[in-house]
């Protein structure tokens, strides 16, 4: 009786590093961290895997947000709907969304998986050369953090931040979270509080063409919208408001009475 041969080794799942540079610079332009390695935070990304049998998965990009490693470290500890655990699903999920709205309009190709907790990638452009190269100097700006806001809700929006993986900016066209200040709406209204915006990258910042001011609204508004939620979760108390003839604010009180992690 004979040996059957060994089975041939299955080939291991290799990234296009075509397609993985143009959604890194993609994402980079937005503002948005890159977890090299598969270590958050940020977006990592992977060969996308096979969800069932019929499948045809090859050469698309997986992509998934890994927040702070302190709460993925706690959220491991824990049964589901345990703060910790809940905290990072919520966090996942509303920058999931947001990139699914932000990465076609720069030209990437992206779509939720329907089974899988993770974006996948068929196809991306390249940026517009304006759009390309090194970030150049700091370019001049606005504080990220304007003057009169409390240091109790400055504290709480970057402790938050940190904990779901989202940079701050802490200098004029740094990417990350900004801090503006909130017009009042009454003449009883809080003092000292914050209207959260976003910066994208330097290089868009500072970029002067119709494409990219566009682009700037776009993000900015596409990862606001992903704040309440994210930072909301990890411990700030944060709520949206519209007055009638001005712009949306997204307004920062300060800490929560229940974060997700107290120690």
């Amino acid at each position: 009786m004979t040996t059957p041969p060994p089975a041939a080794a299955t080939a291991p799942l290799r990234l296009d590093p075509v397609l993985a540079d143009r959604v890194m610079d993609a994402l980079h332009l937005a503002g948005l961290p890159i977890a090299h390695g598969g270590h958050g935070p940020g977006v990592h990304l992977r060969p996308a895997e096979p969800l069932t049998e019929e499948d045809d998965c090859h050469g698309l990009i997986a992509l998934h947000w890994l927040p702070s490693r302190r709460l993925a470290h706690a959220a491991a500890t824990e049964h589901h709907q345990q703060p910790a655990h809940t905290a990072q699903q919520l966090v996942v999920n509303a920058v999931q969304h947001a990139l699914i709205a932000l990465l076609p309009l720069l030209g990437t190709a992206a779509g939720e998986a329907s089974t899988l907790w993770e974006i996948r990638v068929a196809d991306a452009e390249p940026l517009p050369r304006d759009l390309t190269g090194p970030p150049g100097p700091r370019p001049n700006g606005p504080e990220p953090i304007a003057p009169g806001i409390r240091p109790d809700v400055i504290t709480a929006v970057h402790r938050s931040a940190t904990l779901a993986g989202l940079p701050s900016a802490h200098h004029p066209g740094d990417p990350g979270i900004t801090l503006r200040r909130c017009p009042p709406l009454a003449p009883d209204d809080t003092t000292g509080i914050a209207d959260l915006g976003w910066n994208p990258s330097r290089r868009l910042t500072a970029a002067t063409s119709p494409v990219a001011a566009t682009l700037r609204t776009a993000i900015e508004e596409g990862i606001r919208q992903a704040l309440p939620v994210a930072l909301g979760a990890c411990g700030l108390d944060v709520w949206w408001r519209r007055p009638e003839g001005l712009p949306a604010q997204l307004r920062a009180y300060g800490p929560s009475a229940n974060p997700p992690i107290r120690r």
